[in-house]
């Protein structure tokens, strides 16, 4: 019989009927919590079985409380990076899925690299699917303290299934690195589309920004800030249709004061932090619209404070003979307020987009301009050849760090229906659970490497 898989073992302190807390030492095996009289694990002292409806209450950063249709069980550790490993521990453990590794795909190509890893082509051994791979190192995300944002991209992406947004098939780790299996959109960036061209007609920009107008709508619906609107960030498809990737700095909130995104594309709110909401993200689209009919961001400027005073403080200006329905759409949507900022059916029923059938563009009926030229499903043209001139393989890392030494259990994930990171009734990252969303996000924050 194959062994029940060790999720995580090491002190941890149970409080008993009589309120007393008791020096134990315990370990997460399959779905059950087993707390042995000491470290040699000899002699148990009491099971506790770990069922999906799980519910964790935080006392304080040492102490929580597992709470189950079969009880509940109040814990004490001796760190709070302790206390945030157990509860992750508890919360994934109760659920499985067929492990998935690199050794079921073949490397065909590098098509992305950036500082915490790298995204490839891959071909399954077995079906011949073909996928998108994204790899980040471990310990380049603790190190910069930014474990958070795999995985609240891993479940944002478990969530969301629209027409303008990238799938993702699976997620699974090793100790030194996460991977998340990502449906391959081979038209490669929107990014390089207008580098190619310098600036887009205006039809095709419309088409765009419809979808990618949908796609926020949608995200939003979800409680969803996407926060990092640009054209890096938008892929087209084999058909020539948009979808949003990389959701690492997206945040279940309603309001925020995080100081994340791309710089050109930050809002005002944001350049002076304060408190923000969905409207940055409308922002963002502002600053995409005049890019992708320009060729250049409004604000630009290479010293950093200027652009930001530019940001908070100037008008855009425009080029002559620019399209005056654009012209005013653009200045429309970046509006400084963000509460007079328009939102998507105020962006719907503009001028801008009066002879855009959204209801068309849901469905995929209207024709893009642009088709990628693709000559097989391996094809990897429209993706910039610094990465795919590299060697096609899985690299080795040989950094460690403590956190590495463990994994996240709950993470792995497959597109088979099975639930990692939430039940029917929570959300590990959502607002509704806000307690422990804080709790986590100090956690990895201040966790050292």
């Amino acid at each position: 019989m194959e062994a029940l898989p060790e999720y995580i073992a090491g002190p941890l302190q149970r409080q008993n009927i009589l309120r007393i807390w008791l020096r134990r030492y315990a370990v997460i095996k399959g779905t059950t919590l087993i707390f042995y009289k000491d470290d040699t694990r000899s002699k148990i002292d009491i099971t506790f079985d770990i069922t999906p409806d799980v519910v964790i209450n935080i006392m304080d950063l040492h102490k929580f409380t597992i709470n189950t249709i079969n009880g509940s069980l109040s814990c004490c550790t001796e760190s709070t990076d302790s206390s945030m490993r157990w509860i992750l521990a508890i919360r994934g453990c109760t659920f499985c899925t067929r492990k998935v590794t690199m050794d079921d795909f073949k490397v065909i190509s590098v098509i992305g690299r950036g500082y915490y890893g790298k995204v490839m082509l891959c071909e399954n051994k077995i079906t011949g699917e073909i996928i998108a791979i994204k790899t980040v190192q471990k310990w380049k995300l603790v190190q910069s303290k930014k474990v958070q944002t795999i995985l609240i991209e891993r479940s944002i992406l478990e969530q969301v299934n629209f027409p303008f947004i990238v799938s993702m098939k699976f997620a699974f780790q090793t100790d030194k690195k996460f991977y998340l299996g990502i449906e391959y959109v081979p038209g490669g960036e929107l990014f390089n589309h207008l580098q190619k061209l310098n600036k887009l007609p205006l039809p095709e920009v419309k088409l765009y920004i419809a979808e990618i107008a949908l796609a926020l709508n949608y995200l939003h619906s979800k409680g969803i800030i996407y926060r990092d609107l640009k054209s890096e960030n938008i892929l087209i498809d084999e058909n020539g249709h948009i979808k949003l990737t990389d959701f690492g700095l997206s945040k279940f909130a309603e309001s925020t004061n995080t100081f994340c995104g791309t710089t050109e594309y930050l809002a005002p709110e944001m350049v002076v932090h304060r408190p923000y909401t969905e409207a940055i993200d409308w922002w963002s689209l502002g600053i995409l619209t005049y890019e992708l009919l320009f060729g250049v961001t409004p604000f630009y400027n290479s010293n950093r404070p200027k652009l930001y005073a530019n940001i908070v403080h100037s008008n855009p200006t425009f080029p002559p003979g620019a399209d005056p329905t654009a012209v005013e759409f653009i200045k429309f949507v970046l509006n400084k307020d963000p509460k007079k900022r328009p939102g998507f059916h105020e962006i719907r029923r503009s001028d801008f987009m009066k002879d855009i059938d959204f209801e068309k563009v849901l469905k995929k009926e209207v024709q893009p301009i642009f088709v990628p030229n693709l000559e097989d499903k391996y094809n990897t043209t429209n993706f910039d050849e610094e990465f795919t001139r590299e060697t096609p393989q899985d690299s080795v890392t040989g950094l460690d760090v403590e956190q590495e030494e463990q994994y996240l259990p709950g993470f792995s994930y497959n597109d088979d229906g099975n639930v990692i990171f939430e039940s029917d009734n929570e959300r590990v990252f959502h607002s509704d659970d806000e307690q422990f969303d804080n709790f986590v996000k100090h956690e990895y924050e201040t966790v050292s490497a």
